[in-house]
């Protein structure tokens, strides 16, 4: 098993270019975002249009366009992201698709409860700023260069809180 909780590739994507973007005084263009989280410039670019056409972020076309925050990225709730990109959370959910038990209660559930309650207070109380300040040392490295030639996104890690993100997965610590 390789994640506990699965955030969508996307999701992941958005949530680290509006961090840069933040870092970057709340704008960044597409292909530079994407050429530093190591993700497809055109994948990265489909997911910033999806966010504005949501109205998450605007977007300037032309020379010199890019995304924006269209508000301080510490009003910007992670879940506010999240759900606009792979619609709302799930709630009252089972491990199985559909409840299977007689009596819709398991030993599980409680488990599930508690974890749904758990992740959407992480998601609503942390912002696309505590993203971006996880960055530190980020940006001396990646002017350095990759040491081992891969892309950045094949191992780049850094903490978000109490969470280790990496292009690939989410991970509790």
């Amino acid at each position: 098993m390789d994640r506990v909780l699965a955030i969508s590739d996307r999701t992941n994507a958005a949530l680290h270019a509006l961090a840069l973007a933040s870092r970057e005084g709340g704008s960044i263009a597409a292909k530079a975002a994407a050429e530093r989280l190591g993700v497809s410039p055109s994948y990265l670019a489909k997911i910033l249009q999806s966010l504005a056409a949501k109205g998450i972020i605007a977007s300037v076309r032309g020379i010199g366009g890019g995304f924006s925050l269209l508000k301080p990225a510490s009003e910007m709730p992670c879940v506010e992201v999240l759900e606009a990109l792979d619609g709302p959370l799930p709630s009252n959910y089972c491990l199985f698709e559909r409840a299977i038990c007689a009596t819709k209660t398991c030993a599980f559930k409680s488990l599930c409860d508690d974890v749904e309650k758990k992740v959407r207070a992480t998601l609503e109380n942390t912002t696309i700023a505590d993203i971006a300040r996880s960055f530190s040392g980020v940006d001396r490295a990646l002017e350095w260069g990759n040491p081992n030639g891969r892309p950045w996104g094949a191992d780049y890690t850094h903490r978000c809180g109490r969470w280790t993100c990496s292009a690939i997965s989410v991970r509790k610590l």
